[in-house]
């Protein structure tokens, strides 16, 4: 027996609200009803699985209840959570999303054309490891001019185009990691950075080590050209560059205590190198990274991280973005900076190795 339809007056009844309090909660229009009142359609609208009808909204509002979702890459420990925040928050609100990938800014622009005739209400665009799409995003204004919203998450631009835009403080995450180090006691810190050299440049690759930078200038310690090196942000150059510190030590007896490494690819290639070259973490050379994988707190030893503001990124962005749809009037642009979060762990030294008993209990 075919289900009852549910309908917008059922859940009005179950929230005990109006049904134009059940309407603006679906549409977006929070400023106009109280968090507790809002919550209560929400889960109305989940206990009776109600699905607004998409046809019919369509014709109304001109629109379409989609969101074009464009990345640049699928790299699961940063891509997949950003999705499932920005379908947090859309879902509860009857949108669904497209997700395309683009490499490059020619498919990028390609993907634009193709959302845009399936009459996408907005885009997000997010953009990670890959610096030509990173700094070139002039195709981006014809959406602006068309007056169809989007944001971007971790993209630099080349210019002030006025985008909504979602960065992540990269020089902050290299100043507070090698700041950590400091406190520590640590005052010889060695840096192994992303591709510093790449053409265009590599916007988080230099900004992370510009962190480290400052941070041992602000604290007037050693800045060692030979403790500085390329590791192209990927499992190989970490190993390569680990190699050439070790190589350095054995020829000038001198070593750090400490090393800031830009990325978790580039740490899993040095750790590699270190233990097949007797070195031990922490031990002999405390170690923080950027990034926080799943994985990064169940090895041996368990990373110190900076984790990427990816939840964070994934929600804001998508309020944002509703905001743009949802108004009447053109909304100022707004630039978002987020810090990544630490998660201190055995690696840097300062938590002590678990105990057998500890895996006994």
């Amino acid at each position: 027996m075919r289900r009852k339809s549910v309908t917008i007056r059922d859940v009005a009844q179950m929230a005990e609200v109006s049904i134009s309090t059940v309407s603006q909660v679906l549409n977006g229009n929070n400023q106009y009803v109280g968090e507790a009142k809002r919550d209560r359609v929400l889960a109305a609208v989940q206990a009776l699985q109600y699905r607004p009808n998409a046809i019919a909204r369509s014709m109304v509002k001109r629109r379409t209840a989609t969101v074009g979702v464009v990345f640049t890459s699928v790299l699961g420990e940063l891509f997949v959570p950003i999705v499932k925040c920005i379908q947090e928050v859309l879902h509860p609100l009857g949108y669904s999303i497209i997700l395309t990938s683009t490499p490059d800014a020619e498919s990028e622009m390609q993907a634009i054309e193709t959302l845009k005739a399936q009459q996408v209400d907005g885009f997000i665009f997010m953009s990670f490891r890959s610096p030509d799409s990173q700094h070139r995003s002039a195709h981006l204004l014809p959406l602006k001019d068309e007056g169809i919203p989007f944001v971007v998450i971790n993209r630099s631009v080349e210019k002030d185009y006025g985008l909504n835009q979602i960065q992540f403080n990269e020089r902050e995450a290299g100043y507070l990691a090698t700041k950590h180090l400091i406190n520590l006691g640590h005052t010889s810190i060695a840096t192994i950075s992303g591709p510093l050299n790449h053409v265009p440049p590599w916007k988080s690759a230099v900004e992370r080590q510009q962190g480290w930078l400052e941070a041992l200038k602000e604290h007037n310690l050693e800045v060692v050209p030979e403790w500085i090196y390329d590791g192209q942000y990927n499992y190989k150059g970490g190993y390569q560059a680990a190699l050439q510190l070790l190589e350095h030590w054995k020829q000038q007896r001198q070593w750090p205590t400490a090393v800031f490494i830009a990325n978790e690819n580039m740490t899993l290639g040095a750790l590699r190198a270190f233990y097949y070259h007797g070195v031990r973490v922490p031990n002999d050379i405390a170690l923080v990274t950027v990034g926080d994988p799943g994985y990064a707190a169940h090895m041996f030893p368990a990373l110190t991280t900076f984790a990427h503001p990816l939840k964070d990124a994934g929600h804001i962005a998508t309020r944002i973005l509703l905001d743009q749809i949802q108004s009447t009037n053109t909304l100022p642009a707004q630039n978002v900076m987020l810090s990544y979060q630490l998660h201190v762990r055995e690696s840097c030294g300062t938590v002590p190795e678990p105990t057998r008993h500890a895996f006994n209990a």
